[in-house]
């Protein structure tokens, strides 16, 4: 399964949701190995959707996510909570970057409070997907209403509170990165640039609009 889901992303591309999952499944996998628990909250479109076939795990309430009428918003809070209830732990809140948007702030509650939450936000600068393939002049002159600011940098979130910042781009960087946030058990925010086509409506609707 993880060898089939682990998609090559060519040297200078953008990742994936499955390349990038795989790399965070993979970093996860060797914390809980190293005696780490580690707590998944989860949510977002196709990050979310996606996750749940790529990561996997085997504990009864490790892993929480939006649902099945993906209600944003719940993923930090969840993180929250999980980090309180378990302490020992590291807990992971995989967010899209449209779901982030819904209650980012909480980062500065989990810097705070120092818990160990890392936020690793899939940051493809768009609702399902971004407009970078029209080019950053396009987008200036007329950004589409599901568009997000190209490449925005919400790693900046955690290091204006105290906490660490990490900006990603390529697959063997995002494992070490995940390795060092995952073993420092403070607060970090992981942003992860994903290809801004890389993205597809829920449902599969694309078609249909």
């Amino acid at each position: 399964m993880a060898a089939r889901l682990a998609r090559a992303t060519p040297p200078g591309a953008p990742m994936d949701f499955h390349a990038a999952l795989a790399v965070l499944a993979a970093a996860v996998a060797a914390a809980e190995a190293a005696g780490t628990p580690v707590t998944l909250a989860s949510e977002g479109a196709n990050t979310m959707d996606i996750g749940r076939a790529v990561l996997t795990h085997e504990r009864p309430r490790d892993r929480l996510d939006a649902g099945t009428w993906g209600t944003m918003g719940v993923g930090l809070g969840y993180a929250l909570a999980a980090a309180v209830v378990r302490p020992a732990g590291v807990v992971v809140a995989l967010e899209g970057d449209s779901a982030f948007g819904f209650s980012g702030m909480e980062v500065e509650t989990a810097c705070r409070y120092r818990l160990p939450i890392v936020v690793v936000v899939f940051n493809n600068g768009g609702i399902y997907g971004g407009a970078g393939v029209s080019g950053p002049g396009a987008w200036a002159a007329d950004p589409p209403p599901t568009s997000f600011v190209p490449a925005a940098r919400y790693e900046a979130l955690a290091t204006a509170f105290g906490g660490e910042g990490y900006y990603v781009e390529e697959p063997v960087v995002l494992r070490e990165v995940l390795d060092k946030a995952l073993a420092d058990r403070v607060p970090a925010v992981v942003n992860v640039r994903i290809d801004p086509t890389a993205g597809t409506e829920s449902g599969r609707m694309t078609a249909h609009n």
